[in-house]
This record gives C-alpha cells, sequence and structure tokens, in this order.
C-alpha cells in the first residue's frame, strides 16, 4: 500500500524543482534581453567565403534549458522507525515517524533531471525505491 502523504511530499516537491527551473530559464532570458537591449534576437555576423553574413539568433535559443539551475533537489528528513499499534487500522508494516534532530535514521528525497524527472528514497543511505515523475501535467509517480 502507497503511502499517500509521503507521494504527495514527493510530488509536491518535484512541482516546485520544475516552477524552479521555469523560473530560472524566464529570469535569464530577461537578463540577456534587458543586456542586449530588450530585443528577441541577437544579430550574429559570420565571416564565409571572404564576405561577413549576419543572421539573426532568437535570444530564446540562447538560453540551454538542460544548462540552467535547479536541476537537482535533496531533501534530507530526520525519522524514527515505529510499528504501527496492532490495534490500529493501519496495514503491517513499519512507519516512518519525523522527529527533532538529530533522529534514529535519515530519510532522503533526491530528485534529478528535466522531463520526466528521476527520484530515489533512501533510509540510511539503502535505497527503498525508484521512481519518475512527468513534467506536464504532473503526473504520478512510477515504480522503476
Amino acid at each position: 500500500m502507497a503511502d499517500h502523504a509521503l507521494d504527495d511530499l514527493i510530488h509536491t516537491l518535484a512541482h516546485a524543482l520544475l516552477q524552479a527551473r521555469r523560473y530560472g530559464r524566464h529570469a535569464h532570458l530577461q537578463r540577456v534581453q534587458a543586456r542586449l537591449g530588450g530585443g528577441q534576437t541577437l544579430a550574429v555576423s559570420t565571416y564565409v567565403d571572404g564576405q561577413w553574413q549576419t543572421q539573426d539568433v532568437p535570444l530564446a535559443e540562447l538560453v540551454v534549458p538542460h544548462g540552467l539551475l535547479s536541476s537537482r533537489l535533496e531533501v534530507r528528513i530526520d525519522c524514527c522507525v515505529e510499528e504501527p499499534d496492532e490495534h490500529s487500522d493501519a496495514p503491517w508494516g513499519l512507519m516512518l515517524c519525523p522527529c527533532e534532530a538529530p533522529g534514529e535514521h535519515l530519510l532522503t528525497l533526491r530528485l534529478e533531471g528535466s522531463d520526466p524527472l528521476r527520484g530515489e528514497l533512501l533510509l540510511d543511505g539503502q535505497r527503498l525505491r525508484r521512481f519518475s515523475i512527468g513534467g506536464d501535467p504532473p503526473g504520478t509517480a512510477e515504480e522503476t
């Protein structure tokens, strides 16, 4: 059975990373436009066969999506491992409960890449699961 609260956290962080990447790309394009006079293109001259040739290059092409900020996010949460009370409605297994630092264990969530975002969930450095999340529209985590 999936832990919906943890899945919600993963999707929220993935969405935040995608938004940060979009914002970074847009902000970078605005800075480039401001430095180059606010136009949408950059006139580039090249010397070909003894003559200068001018070509307009759209500024958006100068913004490399994978080369900008926000390509990785890592969150570490101190936690304790508990067994559910035998009289509770919780399914059998172990529960990870957040606690104040330093905790008994460390839960690590890593997100990286582009579309889809790739991620992994680790407990004390040991992988619990891998997943990928699509960007537009926000997809569901798929275990791989």
